[in-house]
């Protein structure tokens, strides 16, 4: 039998975020993971010259706990942003071609994707009473700004960060500040002219952002055990014993779970929070890179990406256009694109064969990017169980968890399936959890 301090299960972002606190604070702990490889969700490809991501694309450099784990290890000189002026250029889709979302008041003003009765419908937001519920996204926008401003603008792009459907989605949990301002301020409009404005600036690196979890564990190997599993966990007195699949078991006072909450239900040993953890739900979601000769590219769309609807009736959920924000994936002859593929509203694709999701995916972006010319290269990963859904159970999980929190001295629970789903916000929640609890 091991004896720590604290043991901390998974090895993603999350694991390894609460371990770099925790040693900066000099705790004894370990972390368990039941991969060879750590990182969880991120994984970068580097592929006959080409990086690719089949994770996420991007980090948000949004909190300070994000920018102290990067100058902690010696990452901040490291980091590569991507031009402003393309990665402000976002589109949607509009009577099925390629139209920039406005971000501006002139473009705004003439925009085609909001008619002019939408247009002076925003401005009576000013005049709407609070929500004094919550309620899902599709019916806080539509109430606020009408039908059309979500069908247009809102619902492509949460369907690009939930690949979910804005019908079930919780207004308070995945459009947190959103809900925030209409709750301070009872207007949404108000709250943007009265908060400041925070910078928000992505950033990756020059070998892809597993370059952070690969920096991260590096400095944390002492503390990784990996290949194993937990196997299951028991309360006694005010201590903890792990079994895991191997011939190693632990004793300890902490435990930090940052595993997905379908895994955590095999483990823990409370019947009420098992249940809770089987309500999450997860959207499978693909993604295929697809990378061209730039001299067979004809239509040049210089931004970030573009995001569908489910009324655009496309094969996608969105493509990153990676090779514009990030030039350095590749070199200059070439283009390349990240297209996102499943979710909740398009569950039927993972029913085919890899060989006919690649024909329809890559026949949809030749469409897109007026492209005849020989695919270079590709690279294709799935996550069966992908992006967990911020939907109206969130309240539930929430007190749910705080319950347990107070029940179980020592065994906390963090990830992305509640409290924010991004790279970021798990960073976030480690060093909080870290800083207030140890």
């Amino acid at each position: 039998m091991n004896v720590v301090n604290t043991v901390v299960i998974g090895a993603g972002i999350s694991g390894l975020s609460t371990g770099h606190f925790l040693k900066k604070k000099g705790i004894n702990f370990v972390i368990i993971e039941c991969e060879k490889k750590t990182g969880g969700v991120i994984r970068t490809i580097k592929k006959n010259g080409f990086i690719y991501e089949n994770g996420p694309n991007t980090i948000l450099n949004n909190n300070s706990s994000v920018n102290q784990i990067l100058r902690d290890n010696n990452l901040l000189d490291e980091i590569i942003t991507p031009n402003k002026k393309v990665s402000s250029n976002r589109y949607v889709f509009y009577k099925g071609s390629p139209e920039p979302v406005p971000n501006s008041l002139v473009k705004f003003l003439k925009t085609p994707l909001l008619s002019v009765s939408s247009k002076i419908n925003i401005v009576k937001e000013f005049f709407k009473p609070a929500h004094k519920k919550n309620t899902t996204v599709l019916n806080f926008i539509s109430n606020r700004f009408g039908r059309e401003f979500h069908d247009n603008l809102i619902e492509p792009f949460l369907t690009g960060i939930y690949a979910g459907d804005t019908s079930r989605m919780s207004t308070k949990h995945a459009l947190k500040k959103i809900w925030y301002m209409e709750q301070k301020f009872g207007s949404i409009l108000k709250g943007l002219f009265l908060s400041k404005n925070q910078s928000l600036e992505s950033f990756n690196f020059d070998f892809g952002i597993n370059k952070l979890t690969e920096t991260i564990s590096y400095s944390l190997k002492k503390n990784l055990i990996k290949g194993i599993r937990v196997t299951k966990i028991k309360k006694t007195n005010n201590k903890y014993e792990l079994e895991t699949n191997s011939n190693k078991s632990f004793t300890c006072h902490n435990i930090i779970s940052t595993i997905p909450a379908y895994e955590l239900k095999k483990i823990i040993f409370e019947d009420e929070i098992k249940d809770t953890l089987s309500k999450i739900v997860y959207n499978p979601v693909g993604v295929f890179h697809f990378t061209f000769l730039k001299s067979d590219v004809k239509k040049d769309l210089n931004g970030f990406g573009i995001l569908t609807k489910p009324s655009d009736k496309k094969n996608f959920l969105g493509v990153i256009f990676s090779s514009k924000i990030f030039p350095h994936i590749c070199s200059n002859k070439y283009e390349i694109y990240t297209v996102m593929f499943g979710g909740e509203k398009q569950e039927n694709i993972f029913k085919k064969e890899k060989k006919e999701i690649k024909k329809l995916l890559l026949n949809d972006l030749k469409n897109l990017i007026k492209c005849r010319g020989k695919l270079q290269e590709s690279n294709f990963f799935v996550w069966k169980k992908g992006i967990p859904q911020y939907n109206l159970l969130q309240e539930e999980i929430e007190k749910t968890v705080n319950k347990f929190h107070s029940k179980n001295k020592g065994f906390y629970i963090i990830g992305n399936y509640f409290s924010g789903v991004s790279v970021s916000d798990c960073i976030r929640k480690a060093d909080d959890l870290v800083s207030k609890k140890f």
